[in-house]
């Protein structure tokens, strides 16, 4: 008899269990800059679109579930933690993941009963129903389907409500939380945050402004397209202007402020910027690059830079082709051309540890 192998992901899946507590949130750059959840509690069903030059997403959920929502994402961000913590430690992980409620309820920071039990057990459903299909950080030529939730199990006590939980993350999400480059911490105050459009805007601040020195600035138009609200633009900006009146929004400061006649909002971590110099403004929504190098490329960049740290080159390569709107088509090329012109400067400084922005 004559049998071909089987695939590669044939294998079963290893199972991993949540057991980390008292650890750094963390969330996936790709997902905190583009619209890909509901930023409202009742049921959404209209799909989410967007799309630029390089990027196309479409988000939809059917009934009885509906579009996962920004609260329901604290379940994804939740375990994204695990499985970074587990990697960072030097241990194995998997996308199959098991985990007690109460584990996640009390790392979320909300209550342990019965209605939390139940919501967590909606996410779930949610979750799973929600279908993503997007060419972002896809191949060329190339476009990836899948839901948040790859699979779910829910074991349940006599009540019925759940005692355990089994997931499985999608592999879009886990190769993504398996480099942590494309990973961001988040402030430990975020699953405070009660409004969807305020959490929705902390995550967009923290991926697009990070630490960056002037701070940034983004026309009010500009947040509305990449929100993915349903809401009327005006009904949005009365909500940005009442989140921009408290000044602050976990540890970024904010003001509304204004540049030929338009109003933007500027945000800066951690410091009055009042008197800060003006910031750079996206006049429209900015083209999101998810600009990811080969690891030939590396190898490549230290030959041509001895002596520099290469991850701190490309986080200034990413930077500088974001703060410039420039397009690119090819990654690798533009990195190492960046590389050659560093390496070509009359005087050149090594720069082992320094940080990037962000």
């Amino acid at each position: 008899m004559v049998t071909r192998k089987p695939p590669p992901h044939d294998a079963q899946l290893d199972l991993f269990t949540a057991v980390f507590t008292d650890i750094a949130t963390r969330d996936t750059q790709d997902t905190m800059e583009v619209p890909f959840l509901s930023l409202s509690k009742k049921p959404r069903f209209t799909p989410i679109t967007y799309k630029s030059d390089t990027t196309e997403i479409t988000v939809s959920g059917g009934a009885p579930f509906g579009i996962a929502t920004i609260w329901d994402w604290d379940l994804i961000m939740w375990l994204l933690s695990q499985v970074r913590e587990s990697l960072d430690q030097g241990e194995n992980a998997s996308r199959k993941i098991r985990f007690h409620p109460h584990s996640f309820l009390k790392a979320a920071r909300r209550a342990c009963g019965g209605v939390q039990y139940q919501r967590l057990d909606d996410a779930i459903k949610r979750l799973k129903n929600t279908t993503v299909v997007t060419t972002l950080r896809a191949k060329r030529g190339k476009t990836v389907m899948f839901s948040w939730l790859e699979y779910g199990e829910l074991e349940r006590d006599e009540q019925g409500r759940i005692q355990y939980a089994t997931v499985v993350l999608p592999e879009w999400l886990f190769e993504a939380v398996s480099d942590n480059r494309l990973v961001l911490s988040l402030h430990p105050d975020y699953f405070l945050l009660t409004g969807g459009i305020e959490r929705w805007l902390y995550r967009f601040i923290r991926k697009q402004a990070g630490s960056n020195r002037a701070g940034w600035g983004w026309y009010f138009q500009t947040l509305y397209e990449r929100s993915g609200s349903t809401q009327r633009f005006s009904d949005f900006v009365i909500a940005l202007r009442e989140i921009a009146g408290k000044q602050t929004l976990l540890d970024y400061t904010l003001i509304v402020q204004e540049k030929d006649g338009r109003e933007y909002l500027h945000a800066k971590r951690g410091v009055d910027i009042a008197a800060s110099p003006e910031p750079e403004v996206m006049p429209h929504a900015p083209v999101p690059q998810f600009l990811h190098l080969r690891t030939a490329t590396y190898e490549k960049a230290k030959e041509l830079v001895p002596g520099y740290d290469v991850y701190t080159l490309e986080a200034d390569w990413k930077e500088a082709t974001k703060r410039n709107c420039v397009l690119v088509s090819n990654p690798d090329s533009a990195f190492l051309a960046w590389c050659r012109k560093v390496g070509a400067r009359p005087t050149t400084i090594a720069r082992k540890g320094s940080k990037g922005c962000g």
